[in-house]
């Protein structure tokens, strides 16, 4: 086995390092050359073992809140708002005894007759 085949095996064996490179702290190069310099057994690795969690804060709610195109949120309320109206005439109209108008004519017949 390659040193490469090496790092994936010891990457799938601790999942957690997945989330250093989702909030960007790290790379899977960073990663790989720590693995090239120090092997899998080094107490490098203790840091990164460790469940990686990042807390959300009220600053980051806010940041994420001024960053809604109100239009945009509003054309989706709107479009919502149709499809549940739509849903509901459908539904509304299945339950009712409506009389059908539509008599098929007979395929022999034709417009004349």
């Amino acid at each position: 086995m390659s040193n490469l085949d090496n790092f994936k095996l010891f990457i799938k064996n601790n999942p957690t390092f997945a989330s250093y490179i989702k909030d960007d702290s790290m790379t899977w190069q960073k990663f790989y050359e720590l693995y090239d310099m120090y092997g899998e057994d080094s107490p490098v690795w203790d840091e990164y073992k460790k469940v990686h969690k990042k807390s959300t804060t009220l600053n980051d709610i806010v940041n994420m809140a001024k960053n809604i195109d109100m239009n945009k949120l509003q054309d989706g309320v709107n479009s919502l708002s149709k499809a549940v109206g739509l849903f509901s005439d459908i539904f509304a109209n299945r339950g009712s005894n409506t009389t059908n108008t539509y008599k098929p004519r007979a395929v022999y017949r034709r417009f004349d007759d």
